[in-house]
């Protein structure tokens, strides 16, 4: 990653990290917001007793446990690498100091804060406005060619459902989509 010019330039650092390793552990506060090089992440949820996967962030994205980082507040939620992983991330005293220093670094964290409030926006009304095939679909729309890379737990814990009811859900598209084509 020699060649990458990173986005807060000096005031931010690039970390690598391993397939399944845990990037912030739920209970702690979110000190950085991270911009994904290579790789792919995800921010889970504990529900009585089982992760529930709230987020994806993939190449060209950026991730954190937001509410946590601009509160100071310990995450309620887990980030965890689905695959080895490249970001460059910025701590929140360096990230203030940026805004200070520039006018483009105030328009990188708007662009942080508009793209990470979209995102929620979009999964919440989504839950609440969309049948789980209609998720599913939506998923495989925006995350297509990070389908086979992300497990089938995650995807179903995503659209609500569990990885049995996504077996059946997934057997019927291609189905149907078969019938289609014939």
């Amino acid at each position: 990653m020699t060649n990458y010019n990173k986005i807060f330039g000096d005031l931010s650092t690039i970390k690598q990290v391993k397939k399944k390793e845990i990037i912030l552990d739920q209970g702690k506060v979110e000190n950085y917001v991270s911009f994904i090089i290579k790789g792919c992440i995800t921010i889970l949820a504990n529900h009585n007793g089982n992760e529930v996967c709230i987020s994806f962030s993939i190449e060209n994205s950026f991730f954190s446990s937001y509410v946590s980082f601009l509160t100071r507040e310990p995450s309620i939620y887990k980030v965890l690498a689905i695959e080895d992983t490249v970001f460059e991330r910025i701590d929140y005293q360096s990230l203030q100091k940026a805004y200070l220093i520039s006018g483009d670094h105030q328009k990188n964290g708007r662009i942080i804060a508009e793209q990470l409030y979209i995102k929620t926006n979009r999964r919440t009304f989504s839950l609440i406005s969309k049948t789980a095939e209609e998720r599913y679909i939506q998923f495989i729309e925006e995350y297509s060619k990070y389908l086979q890379r992300v497990p089938l737990k995650y995807i179903a814990s995503y659209i609500g459902i569990t990885p049995v009811s996504l077996s059946r859900l997934r057997n019927k598209i291609m189905n149907s989509q078969f019938l289609i084509i014939c």
